[in-house]
C-alpha cells in the first residue's frame, strides 16, 4: 500500500508539475499524465482542507461547551 502523502508533499508535487508545464519540459504524453495527476492532487488537497476545517470547527465547538 502506498504511503499517504502529507498536504505539504502534495502541494510541493503540484508546484513541481506546474513548473514543468510552464517551462515546456513535458512532451504531449507526459503533459496528459501530468494533468491527470494535477487533477487528482487538487481533489485530494481540497478533501484534506475540508476535513481539517471540519475538525477545527468541531474542536472550537467543544471548547465553547467547556
Amino acid at each position: 500500500m502506498a504511503k499517504k502523502r502529507t498536504y505539504e508533499e502534495m502541494i510541493a508535487r503540484l508546484e513541481q508539475l506546474v513548473s514543468s508545464m510552464e517551462n515546456n519540459e513535458l512532451g504531449m504524453d507526459q503533459l496528459c499524465d501530468a494533468l491527470e495527476e494535477v487533477k487528482t492532487l487538487l481533489a485530494q488537497c481540497r478533501e484534506r482542507l475540508y476535513k481539517t476545517e471540519e475538525n477545527v470547527k468541531k474542536i472550537l465547538e467543544e471548547d465553547k461547551e467547556l
